[in-house]
């Protein structure tokens, strides 16, 4: 009966970019950076890095404003007389921002003569601001004045002192402008947020800690979401502008869940299993959790990885059967919704139910992804390090560029939509990050349970390695600041930036061509200099068992061998006298 009920709720799973967010307060993190994970997740967004130089402008400059999602021109509004070098989400003071969104109230969706998107205000907003409180302010006075033409949205902000989560929502067509909340999180904590409001009520009298719309109440109440006569002190944001639903909890708080547990450990996890699965969407998680152990950037890139392994919600065929995981993997092809004439039960009717696919923070359909760390400790060319990596954060290594570096490694650099540029989606490139990277990726998921601990190995290796360059670039340049000037550091950080990272393009087109030689046409191929017939050892890998008996329980006598099974076999011939069976032969292996 749950079941019938819960596949009811599907229709109100709005479409939208599903993005996966974790901060992490100075206090919780192992090095006491800030740090801000991110992936952006859509099938037709392209894996670039995005930059933008520090510039000045002539009085009455204006600037073009094109939708990020869909490359539509919104406007034009007036330049600022100097903008700030951007490298990705994060600009030269360390100052950062990542979103994902949550789309909220149908009717507050779109906004006619709207001129700035989300991803708009993410961009201008690091161009015109040095701290996270002032990015704040500058998202709110953008709104203001220009309108909101995108759906809720929740941001991270950070800028090495302080982490913020804001949440926003359009007027709709009742007004120009959005309303928001932002919290600051607590020292010691860390937050996530993956495509559902998370800020309930919060307090109206804390400045320090809470900033937010002096209208975010009063509209609620103006368009009837908010009753006239019900508390200011209850008011929840959430609540009011996007109420959770099961698709909220399941296809996004869930990833939610998972990195708490992940940290938290089993109680937790039990805690809030239901409110995951969307069976209790009154025992919602915390806003902020406090971890035991401080987290490292690797901490956290190991979270980014994430499919629900070892939990209910594990789709590779580990913690239960599923039929969709014989090669034990943890990936579903789109869409994430589905239909069957089958009931819950197993039985075959003339009714249409619908099922779904699990949704992980790690999934292939992220066009980039990053780490961002703020040290404040650091002189600021220095401050910021950005760790970007292309498609699937489970396949992917993240090559570090510091945030004042003035020019970026030519396989990872481009324009997007929010540009007024068509990237070349269409277009396959070696030289291109984003396509070397799903190559090595697509491989990897057609024999999961093989390729990817191998890949997993790889990926942390080159991690570990690029943690301490860091360590060793920081050093120099730090020498190079205080003795020849902050121009010249951020050329010595600009020149390394672009090194490693045009490197690990090079490298990661050697390891797609290791993996093919070892696992193609479904064997496992190892050296062997020992062997003179090709200097290697080939093995066939099987399904799973289990996969063995479905086919036969499927299929019945189709594949059957005639007399295998029997107890006795007659044969009128000696066995050294019989013809070898065919499926002995190398060309049948």
């Amino acid at each position: 009966m749950m079941l019938r009920i819960l596949m009811s709720l599907f229709p109100l799973l709005v479409a939208i970019n599903a993005c996966s967010n974790i901060i992490v307060s100075k206090e919780a993190s192992a090095d006491k950076s800030t740090m801000i994970a991110y992936n952006a997740d859509s099938g037709s967004l392209f894996g670039s890095l995005y930059h933008y130089p520090a510039a000045d402008y002539p009085a009455g400059s204006l600037r073009q404003v094109f939708d990020w999602d869909s490359g539509k021109y919104l406007g034009s509004i007036p330049e600022v007389p100097h903008t700030y070098n951007v490298v990705g989400n994060m600009n030269e003071f360390g100052l950062t921002i990542g979103e994902t969104t949550f789309g909220g109230i149908a009717s507050l969706q779109e906004q006619d003569g709207a001129k700035i998107d989300y991803g708009s205000l993410i961009w201008i907003t690091l161009q015109r601001s040095k701290t996270a409180r002032e990015a704040i302010e500058t998202i709110g006075e953008l709104m203001a004045t220009y309108g909101y033409a995108s759906e809720g949205e929740s941001f991270s902000i950070a800028d090495g002192q302080e982490a913020w989560i804001m949440e926003i929502i359009g007027k709709g067509n009742y007004e120009l402008g959005a309303v928001w909340v932002a919290m600051k999180l607590p020292k010691g904590s860390i937050s996530a947020h993956a495509n559902q409001a998370r800020i309930q009520t919060f307090k109206l009298n804390d400045p320090s800690n809470v900033l937010y719309a002096p209208d975010v109440i009063s509209f609620a109440r103006k368009i009837g979401l908010y009753p006239q006569d019900a508390p200011d002190a209850s008011f929840s944001f959430s609540d009011v502008y996007d109420p959770v639903t099961f698709s909220g909890a399941r296809f996004c708080e869930a990833r939610v869940w998972s990195v708490f547990s992940s940290i938290l450990g089993e109680d937790f996890a039990a805690e809030y299993l239901t409110y995951a699965q969307g069976y209790n969407l009154t025992h919602r998680m915390p806003l902020f959790v406090f971890p035991s152990k401080t987290l490292s950037m690797t901490n956290v890139s190991a979270l980014m990885r994430n499919h629900y392994e070892n939990t209910p919600l594990d789709m590779s065929g580990e913690e239960f059967s599923d039929v969709g995981a014989y090669t034990n993997s943890i990936y579903r092809t789109h869409p994430l919704s589905w239909t069957s004439s089958v009931n819950p039960e197993g039985q075959s009717t003339t009714n249409t139910y619908t099922y779904f696919n699990e949704r992980p923070i790690a999934t292939p359909q992220t066009g980039w992804n990053f780490i961002a760390q703020t040290r404040a400790y650091l002189p600021m060319p220095l401050r910021g390090v950005l760790w970007f990596g292309v498609d699937d954060v489970s396949t992917t290594v993240r090559t570090p560029v510091y945030s004042s570096a003035t020019q970026l490694p030519k396989g990872f650099v481009g324009k997007g939509p929010q540009d007024g540029v068509v990237p070349p989606m269409m277009t396959f490139s070696w030289q291109n990050a984003f396509y070397v990277f799903n190559v090595v990726a697509n491989f990897a998921y057609s024999r999961w349970d093989l390729i990817s601990p191998e890949l997993v190995q790889i990926i942390t290796d080159k991690e570990s390695i690029f943690v301490n360059k860091i360590v060793e670039i920081d050093g120099e340049a730090l020498n190079r600041y205080h003795n020849f000037g902050a121009v010249n550091a951020v050329q010595y950080l600009t020149a390394q930036s672009v090194a490693i990272g045009e490197q690990l393009l090079s490298d990661w087109q050697r390891v797609f061509g290791e993996l093919f030689v070892k696992f193609r046409d479904g064997y496992i191929i190892t050296p062997n200099p020992t062997d003179p017939a090709c200097g290697c050892n080939v093995a066939s890998q099987g399904y799973p068992q289990q996969w063995y008996d479905r086919i036969v329980r499927d299929t019945g006598l189709h594949y059957y061998t005639p007399g295998s099974g029997e107890s006795t076999v007659k044969t009128e011939r000696p066995d050294h006298l019989k013809p070898v069976p065919k499926s002995s032969l190398k060309a049948l292996k």
